[in-house]
């Protein structure tokens, strides 16, 4: 009678792994139809993902193009079909680089057509909806600024102005938009608001070509706030 062979450790693993493997292959089985679904959904999740993907890249190609042809109505000097090409553009391919740059034209547009409410309905539009520029949010500012200041409407004008002092943060523009948000407080009799436009150039844009002024509006300003 021969011997009773040992079990080895390995043999022991090799046993159990087999045994694992059995026992998953056999719950696979038992359970194909969720693991044939599972398979189904990621697939069709990454093909919902592909689809989105390429979805966005022509949406925003498609705008790209209406935009190059709205660019070029302006051009011809066809703004009111340049208008309809940019509202298209707003309503259709609302995400994309070139709705952002459609509304902030759209306000462009009305300006130079003096119409100042469509105007400024854009350029509002721009900062509290797209504003993904940072050269077109300060120029929307101004904008609407320019067009408050034709309407009388001082202090907003003002405020705009300072608004677009502070996001420029720029020592060839900031002070010049400060002197314009001092003159058109000045105008609204809002000297406190005056005084502080003409210390930000003092204070931090001295060396700029609107220093000197800025100093003697802020003598004055100051005066006024202590006469009212």
């Amino acid at each position: 009678m021969s011997p009773e062979k040992r079990i080895t450790k390995q043999q022991m693993k090799e046993d159990k792994l087999v045994n694992t493997a059995f026992k998953a292959s056999e719950y696979i089985q038992q359970n194909r139809n969720i693991f044939i679904g599972g398979a189904v959904a990621i697939a069709a999740i990454i093909a919902i993902i592909y689809y989105i993907n390429y979805s966005i890249q022509k949406k925003s190609y498609d705008a790209e193009i209406l935009f190059g042809k709205a660019q070029l109505s302006m051009a011809m000097r066809q703004p009111a079909l340049a208008i309809n090409q940019y509202n298209t553009i707003i309503d259709e391919y609302e995400s994309t680089i070139s709705a952002d740059r459609a509304c902030y034209n759209l306000g462009k547009v009305y300006f130079d057509q003096n119409n100042c409410d469509s105007a400024i309905f854009y350029f509002d539009k721009y900062i509290n909806e797209y504003g993904k520029t940072a050269r077109l949010l300060v120029a929307a500012h101004v904008g609407a600024a320019n067009c408050f200041e034709q309407q009388n409407n001082f202090e907003k004008a003002g405020d705009y102005y300072f608004s677009a002092a502070e996001l420029s943060m720029d020592d060839d523009y900031s002070p010049g938009y400060y002197m314009a948000a001092g003159r058109a407080f000045n105008n609204a009799k809002q000297f406190d608001k005056a005084q502080n436009s003409y210390q930000q150039i003092v204070d931090n844009y001295n060396t700029s070509r609107f220093a000197s002024q800025a100093k003697e509006k802020l003598v004055e300003a100051k005066y006024r706030v202590q006469v009212d």
